[in-house]
């Protein structure tokens, strides 16, 4: 059941994405083989990757349209096809900082520095969607869970906390970004510094 909700909540990020840019579902690609493709990766892959990868394929890192590009500021969709690639960098990042505190870290947005949107879930089965920057290696809580990630993202357009800048990339206004972030998810770290 909570697939469905993380699906239908995914679905209307996409569709207001789509009042701005109207392309960018059309950019992500259809499912073809998606979910398959995720389960052959991840046999017991987390709903929320389940409900992206069930839906569309994501953004390849040889994507130009500068509206297209983004899924958040600064971030791309993980393509399917190089999920696994991504998973690598991320691992490598992880081992390389020393990270040590367990449960499962995943990848979902990447940029072309190589910092990550992840999703962690710990030992005990929280699950939280975490920003891990490639120069510091530390996982920072941004949404105490997949679904206040994705109603977070929602709230951020329908607030008009993004826009598109002059050249066509997703944008955001900071302090707007930062205040509907903070009430969404008071106490993640993240909104707090």
């Amino acid at each position: 059941m909570l697939t469905h909700s993380l699906t239908s909540k995914f679905q209307e990020y996409l569709l207001l994405s789509a009042n701005l840019r109207p392309n960018y579902i059309a950019s992500l690609g259809a499912v073809d083989d998606g979910s398959t493709r995720l389960s052959e990766i991840l046999p017991e892959a987390p709903e929320l990757l389940t409900a992206i990868y069930s839906t569309v394929s994501g953004t390849g890192s040889d994507e130009e349209e500068p509206s297209l590009i983004e899924f958040i500021p600064g971030y791309r969709l993980i393509h399917i096809d190089e999920y696994e690639q991504e998973m690598k960098i991320l691992t490598g990042i992880l081992e390389e900082k020393g990270y040590s505190a367990g449960g499962i870290i995943l990848p979902i947005l990447t940029n072309y520095g190589s910092d990550f949107i992840c999703y962690y879930r710990s030992a005990d089965g929280v699950e939280q969607i975490c920003d891990l920057l490639h120069d510091y290696g530390d996982l920072v809580v941004m949404y105490h869970s997949p679904e206040k990630f994705l109603e977070t993202l929602c709230e951020f357009y329908k607030q008009d906390v993004y826009f598109l800048d002059e050249e066509g990339y997703l944008d955001c206004d900071l302090v707007l970004e930062g205040e509907v972030g903070t009430a969404l998810n008071p106490d993640a770290k993240y909104w707090a510094e």
